[in-house]
């Protein structure tokens, strides 16, 4: 690797200087500072594109990239997320110290005023919003209207003053702005101020502005570019298979799902949509083999059969009485490592969690419960975090404000552990039940809150 990224950077300081012809490919590179980051992801908003590029022991990483579409992508290493701007023929530098993002980041080549517009949004968001996600949603109706207006008008302001932006792009990025404010209204509408407020019951006023109903969900170009739009347009085919289904309740939903993605005619949306979907649920769906097949001869979008390819062959490992998936060494917060191999000769019941999911927590007490009524048998109680390493902290001080009992492991590599992905976990919470052998009893096991645990282990005469 150190051998080639000086010619890769000759490569990208050439296709700065030559702009005049319009390459079919884009180049990314990027330097970080004191960081042992291995890799970066890049992912495209419409979920097309997805790429690891290795960094090198300098920090160092380039790549070229021939992207489906000209649009927003986002690039992580595992501790950042960055909305990066590309186009075919651009050639795009960055720069930065992964632990002080927030003072370091700079960008160079095609774009970078547009790359930085994009950061200075997102710290115009967190200003005005100024809340968490409960405190925010949990405004009264005008209140919450006010608020969702105010940040429009901020942003819309921001973009009017910031530079050198293609018209083409300004025109899109003025659109995605009003759709953040509609899928703000929308979750208030439909769930998010009624879940936050522990009301139910409750409804909006009549003249609460509701744009859904007068906007086109089939627009290419926006869902290329907009991750709100691209929100906007999977609730709304969420909605309508739901409607369809209570027309029919005889028919299975699985079927009605497939019949309403079927008849998506935008083929991106089409393909978005169903891998979307079908990701999501194919860990919980029963006839999984009908189900997969389905989903093969509906897509069109070869990445997105690999995946769903994959994810397929691993679930149909996970079935009760095959040889679980392992881990090893995963940081133990009482000291040490742990290896699933040193709980063998005992059940183990696994809580797969995370120092910011809601309803892990709500999980504890209940958990606890168990985990006391339980001591002493031939069965170990194992929480797994997939906290990530910004929220690595938060997990420490939970385990010990919580008072957190059984053995208490982070993942290696939070979502993309082997473990995680062998089990194919897709939300949290999610429970597993091994037996003293090592096998499968259950990869979607009950949760602690349920009867159904404690009448299972009953039944394994524990």
């Amino acid at each position: 690797m150190r051998s080639i990224i000086p010619i890769l950077l000759a490569i990208f300081m050439a296709s700065c200087a030559q702009k005049e012809v319009k390459k079919e490919y884009a180049i990314v590179s990027g330097k970080l500072s004191n960081s042992d980051i291995e890799s970066v992801r890049l992912i495209s908003i419409n979920g097309d594109f997805n790429k690891e590029i290795p960094v090198s022991d300098e920090g160092q990483f380039l790549d070229t990239l021939f992207l489906t579409a000209d649009m927003p992508h986002r690039l992580t290493d595992g501790i950042n997320h960055i909305v990066l701007y590309l186009e075919k023929g651009y050639a795009v530098h960055l720069d930065y110290n992964p632990r002080d993002f927030a003072n370091t980041i700079q960008f160079e080549g095609d774009g970078a005023d547009l790359n930085r517009y994009y950061l200075q949004k997102q710290d115009k968001n967190r200003e005005i919003e100024g809340m968490d996600f409960k405190t925010f949603y949990g405004l009264k109706e005008p209140a919450f209207v006010k608020k969702v207006e105010e940040l429009n008008l901020a942003i819309n302001g921001l973009l009017d003053s910031t530079v050198n932006i293609p018209e083409y792009v300004r025109e899109k990025e003025k659109r995605a702005i009003d759709h953040y404010s509609i899928i703000q209204l929308a979750q208030y509408k439909d769930f998010a101020h009624a879940d936050v407020t522990a009301n139910p019951n409750f409804t909006v006023s009549e003249n609460f502005e509701d744009e859904r109903s007068s906007m086109p969900f089939l627009n290419k170009e926006d869902f290329d570019y907009s991750v709100f739009y691209n929100s906007l347009v999977h609730l709304h085919y969420k909605e309508q298979i739901k409607q369809r289904a209570q027309k029919d309740s005889l028919v299975d939903p699985n079927e009605v799902f497939f019949q309403v993605v079927g008849e998506i005619p935008v083929e991106n949306i089409k393909n978005s949509v169903l891998y979307r979907t079908v990701w999501g649920s194919m860990p919980y769906i029963q006839n999984v083999d009908s189900y997969y097949e389905k989903f093969m001869s509906l897509s069109t979008n070869e990445t997105h059969k690999q995946e769903i390819t994959d994810a397929y062959n691993r679930i149909k490992k996970i079935k009760p009485g095959a040889n679980s998936p392992t881990f090893e060494a995963y940081e133990n917060h009482a000291g040490g490592h742990s290896s699933l191999e040193d709980f063998q000769g005992k059940y183990v019941y696994i809580d797969v969690w995370a120092s910011w999911c809601a309803p892990c927590i709500q999980e504890i007490p209940d958990l606890k419960e168990v985990e006391k009524k339980y001591r002493g048998k031939n069965i170990e109680f194992l929480s797994i975090s997939v906290d990530t390493d910004r929220s690595y902290d938060d997990w420490k001080k939970m385990v010990v404000d919580k008072e957190l009992t059984g053995v208490q492991l982070i993942a290696d590599k939070a979502w993309d552990s082997e473990f995680i992905k062998d089990y194919q976990i897709k939300g949290i919470p999610r429970y597993i039940l091994i037996d003293p052998e090592g096998k499968i009893v259950n990869a979607m096991a009950p949760s602690p809150s349920t009867d159904a645990l404690e009448t299972t282990l009953e039944g394994l005469g524990l």
